[in-house]
């Protein structure tokens, strides 16, 4: 989880977000005094060896015109003065050199030194075998910004579940508290009547496979990067969960297939491509729960219809929780929340809630209609 997530994760805690802001504008003066510093010093010391130059020049030549030095004791010192003038540069420059990563280890250092997750603390989660339930839960984030208030919803195995509503309603910070990314600051989040403050976070997200709305691909081989949802996972399985994806026929187009490297041709996919590969890597993992955020937003309608019946195929066995905007992708949901404002203001299928006359989500399929 991100150092951001961390953070937010600590239930409110507005002592440590200051922490966290206080070290960033501190890290931000030191990196714009080193910055600063390191331009003076190095007109300074432009400045200060052209001067050298110029009075050395002067002097050795007024030596060498009075008979003092010859013209070869001229060029043998002024070869020492180049060499002196670089190693006494080289340890003046040190001290401003050390400057430019204290401000970056600092801020590094106070990272590694935030409160982590405890992992390993809590009982161990069985098997998901019903579902998940929010009870009146409430999220606000360390800064003071609410972002849920008086959230119910019930989310059983066997079933697909879209969040829906504008930019800003809180689908994402909803469907961040079943893998316990987020902590709810009232209420209660239960999987199986389990109160998950009470449950290990690791055994808990051996049973999550979260699909993000960014994309995340490793410098390795495709196959490698779908395979890590499942290491066990055979090339047939692998490239079964690529069809559903729609990722099968780009990679195979690529030079090597399935083994071609990431790190040198990940530039190269487009923003669709990626997010089939991740797609592909959720559907692989052997979970309970399956999270999407946002899984359609850069694929074609083709490809968006194979995966809605993949996941109508594998909601059979897992609970399929969808963050979308795209209405093909959540009308063949079991049951829609709509959110607003960090609400849920109405729920039910696609069909009930169209039904509703001037209700939101109805409003909302509408405007997208362009009605």
């Amino acid at each position: 989880m991100s150092n951001v997530l961390a953070v937010q994760s600590l239930g409110g805690n507005k002592r440590e977000a200051k922490r966290f802001s206080d070290a960033s504008e501190e890290s931000f003066r030191r990196f714009r005094s080193e910055a600063f510093i390191k331009l003076l010093t190095g007109l300074v010391w432009g400045l200060s060896f052209l001067f050298g130059q110029i009075i050395f020049f002067l002097v050795m030549a007024g030596y060498v015109i009075d008979g003092t030095f010859t013209a070869g004791d001229y060029f043998v010192l002024f070869y020492y003065f180049f060499v002196l003038s670089a190693v006494f540069s080289a340890f003046g420059g040190l001290y401003v050199e050390l400057q430019s990563y204290i401000a970056g280890l600092r801020r590094v250092f106070f990272l590694l030194d935030l409160p982590t997750e405890k992992n390993s603390e809590g009982t161990t989660l069985p098997p998901i075998q019903s579902g998940i339930k929010m009870e009146h839960v409430g999220l606000t984030y360390p800064d003071g910004r609410r972002a849920l208030r008086d959230i119910n919803l019930e989310a059983k195995v066997g079933e697909i579940i879209a969040l829906v509503g504008p930019t800003g309603a809180g689908k994402t910070s909803l469907a961040f508290l079943a893998p316990a990314f987020l902590q709810a600051t009232e209420g209660r989040v239960s999987i199986d009547g389990t109160d998950l403050k009470d449950v290990s976070v690791s055994s808990l997200r051996d049973q999550v496979s979260y699909v993000f709305q960014e994309t995340q691909l490793f410098s390795d081989s495709i196959v490698n990067n779908i395979r890590y949802g499942n290491q066990r996972a055979t090339q047939e399985e692998v490239e079964a969960v690529a069809r559903v994806a729609g990722a099968h026929d780009f990679i195979m187009a690529l030079p090597e297939g399935y083994d071609t490297s990431l790190g040198t041709v990940t530039s190269k996919l487009s923003v669709g491509q990626k997010q089939r590969i991740s797609i592909a890597r959720g559907l692989l993992r052997d979970s309970k729960m399956l999270i999407l955020d946002e899984p359609t937003s850069a694929l074609d309608p083709e490809t968006e219809a194979y995966l809605v019946d993949a996941l109508n195929e594998a909601a059979k066995n897992k609970l399929v929780i969808i963050v979308a905007h795209r209405l093909s992708t959540i009308t063949h949901a079991d049951r829609i929340y709509f959110l607003e404002s960090g609400e849920i203001r109405e729920s039910g299928s696609h069909q009930d809630l169209m039904s509703i006359k001037g209700g939101h989500y109805r409003d909302y399929v509408m405007m997208q209609a362009g009605r």
